[in-house]
This record gives C-alpha cells, structure tokens and sequence, in this order.
C-alpha cells in the first residue's frame, strides 16, 4: 500500500517536479541503457524529438533503407543536441543520450 500511496503522489507534482526515475524500478534488466522511445526525456529543451531520433537510428542501423530518408527529414537533428544533459537526467532506464545524440550525428552525418 506503501508503494502505491508513493506512485499516486507522482501524479499530483507538476511535470517539472516529476521524477521518473520510479519508472525504472519496473524495467526488465535488459532494458537498462537502452532506449525504449517512452519519451520520458522530454521536453527537450532544443526541441529534439529525442525518441524518434533514437528510433529511426535504431531502424537504419537493422536494416530498414526508409529510416534514414525518415530522419533527415526530421526539422531537428542529434547534432543539433547542446549538450544540456535534461534528457539523461529524466531517463527512466539510464540512457546517456547525449553520448547516443554524437553517436546518432556520426552515424547519419547530421
């Protein structure tokens, strides 16, 4: 009851006060450092769709020859990433996206 009491308040905070780390207590551990597209990074304060950036990378590197197409039509890039660490800071699962975000900007040239 404890524990349901504790993720019931999380719903009260306003979103710059959330912390979404409780998410990652429900993982599976092969989850750990991965992105899964759940968004939880956002806002970006850039305005990086950051989970979309992650999944088309995650589809071009498996093969798929529209997920780049798809990503370079994006209106923002990894390279455009400034760094700021918002997004690493609010990962449930414990992704450094500023590391994916230079990774991602090599690997499409952008």
């Amino acid at each position: 009851m404890e524990q349901l009491e504790t993720l019931l308040k999380f719903f009260d905070l306003p979103e710059a006060e959330r912390d979404y780390s409780v998410i990652g207590s429900f993982k599976p551990a092969d989850a750990v450092g991965k992105c899964v597209y759940c968004n939880h990074c956002k806002p970006c304060p850039k305005g990086i769709d950051i989970g979309v950036v992650n999944k088309y990378y995650d589809l071009a590197r498996n093969g798929d020859a529209m997920a780049k197409e798809h990503y370079l039509n994006l209106e923002l890039h990894a390279a455009d990433c400034i760094r700021c660490g918002h997004c690493s800071r609010r990962c449930p699962f414990g992704v450094d996206q500023m590391g994916r975000m230079e990774e991602i900007a090599g690997y499409f040239g952008r």
